[in-house]
């Protein structure tokens, strides 16, 4: 990986002088891990519709599962000849070549999100999980403790903690907050952080917040992987601590939902934005002439993880700390000048760092790795970290499988609580989905229609949680049968 770039790149446009030519793909260069199912629902192996749909699956899918198929259309000479040889994906379980450790020893007493690094590693802790929260969102936080934080007691050392910002509260917000801390022993206060209008900063407090609970380094005890989720996200520690055990000799370790894009720092912009590590959205829209560094890999804000050295890095780093003051330089400058930071309103008044945190995050360490500070194991579970869905099983939106990770977009508390509960033995239905997820178990509904809809289908329930939700193409192919079965 080229070394011709500079510590002040943190700071400034790329540039073809200083940086040399821009090369779209650049982010092809790293290594990525496939974290999920690679070839994605229909053609993954245990999926029903692998049969029908086999022959439509990239070569290195029917490769791996050695499925007898029908031959795929004939491609052109060009293209069969790319196609020939594809390369095999690197997945979790070819990174670490010998078996896991036992899980770390569950330590003595119970860890709060008050203790200090020393007595965490004491009581066994290892993974860390910050919820980012503001300070009126009590509900969301009660369904976060009502139900997946609740995997604290199935998984030994995972300890989840509530993020608010302490600048800028006033006396009875401090007062109210410090008595839910009290209660429940999980806020952790970021005491130079503000949840007011400029969230993307508090991200940074968090990292240099948990390096400060890191054990020394070469213990055998304490924090070894610290992530971040949102307040509306269910997080499957279960399943996520699987992993972490199957990747434990990745040292430097990033884990999330993945995308890539090219990267502007001087006006915290991005450009070329795509979800594959190609660079075919860099050249088309001119990032390089636009100022934007190439292509590089980032992890989605609902779910952003790192193994304890890169939390370091993120704290510690003097160029990351460079650009956190300037973009913090450049907000106080903007409200000063009388512009609100709302996005509601608009993009008016000079440009600051307010969005894409996760972008930043993703841009200091590849160019920290270009520096040859480290290379990083990327993993990518795009297909186990999605948002919440009933019925869907395939995109961005999709109904959680026994294999998911993360679900993002849960807006109502009970969501959460429905999940918990299919996870543990609670059966599966569209109609109880909806009405827990997204009609708040039905109570106290707003409108006339949602109370008539809870009442419709109180009691409906089946047990086909495991089964397969019929695609739309079978559902018409179904009627068509039907109807000519009618027929006389």
């Amino acid at each position: 990986m080229s070394l011709t770039t500079t510590s002040d790149e943190m700071l400034r446009a790329f540039s073809r002088a200083l940086d040399g030519p821009a090369q779209p793909d650049e982010a092809r260069r790293y290594r990525i891990v496939q974290g999920e199912r690679v070839c994605g629902w229909s053609c993954d192996a245990s999926s029903p519709y692998f049969a029908q749909d086999g022959h439509l699956c990239p070569a290195e899918c029917r490769a791996r599962h050695g499925a007898s198929l029908q031959s795929p259309p004939r491609l052109p000479r060009a293209a069969a000849s790319r196609a020939a040889s594809p390369p095999s994906p690197e997945l979790i379980a070819d990174v670490c070549p010998t078996p896991p450790p036992p899980p770390p020893p569950r330590g003595g007493g119970v860890a709060t999100c008050a203790d200090d690094g020393a007595a965490l590693g004491r009581a066994g802790v290892w993974l860390l999980v910050g919820v980012q929260t503001a300070p009126s969102h009590a509900a969301r936080r009660e369904g976060v403790r009502a139900s997946w934080k609740r995997f604290e007691a199935e998984v030994g050392g995972a300890l989840v903690c509530f993020l608010i910002g302490r600048r800028g509260l006033d006396a009875p917000t401090r007062a109210r907050l410090d008595e839910e801390g009290r209660a429940h022993g999980d806020i952790l206060f970021l005491e130079e952080a503000t949840d007011a209008g400029v969230p993307t900063i508090k991200g940074y407090h968090w990292w240099r917040a948990a390096a400060k609970l890191l054990p020394p380094e070469g213990s055998t005890r304490g924090i070894r992987i610290a992530a971040k989720v949102d307040d509306d996200s269910f997080l499957h520690i279960g399943n996520l601590a699987a992993d972490m055990q199957r990747l434990h000799c990745a040292r430097y370790l990033h884990y999330g939902s993945m995308g890539f894009t090219g990267y502007d720092p001087s006006i915290w912009r991005l450009c070329g934005w795509s979800w594959q590590p190609k660079g075919g959205n860099y050249r088309k829209e001119h990032c390089a002439r636009k100022g934007a560094y190439p292509p590089f890999p980032f992890m989605n804000g609902a779910l952003e993880l790192l193994s304890a050295p890169l939390v370091r890095y993120v704290a510690e780093s003097p160029e990351v700390a460079a650009f956190v003051k300037r973009a913090e330089a450049a907000v106080e400058a903007r409200k000063a000048a009388g512009w609100g930071m709302s996005l509601k309103r608009g993009q008016l008044g000079p440009r600051v760092w307010r969005q894409n945190e996760d972008v930043a995050l993703g841009f200091w360490l590849s160019r920290a790795e270009r520096r040859g500070l480290f290379n990083i194991t990327w993993v990518r579970i795009n297909d186990r970290a999605i948002n919440m869905a009933c019925i869907s099983t395939k995109g961005m939106y999709q109904r959680p499988r026994n294999d998911t990770i993360s679900v993002h977009f849960l807006k109502k508390p009970a969501g959460g609580v429905y999940l918990w509960g299919l996870y543990h033995g609670v059966p599966h239905t569209a109609e109880n989905c909806t009405r827990w997820v997204w009609h708040d178990n039905c109570r106290e509904p707003v409108k006339k229609s949602s109370a008539a809809w809870c009442a419709k289908y109180k009691h409906k329930v089946d047990t086909s949680f495991e089964s397969a939700p019929l695609r739309a193409e079978d559902k018409k192919a179904a009627r068509r049968a039907s109807h000519i079965k009618r027929i006389p």
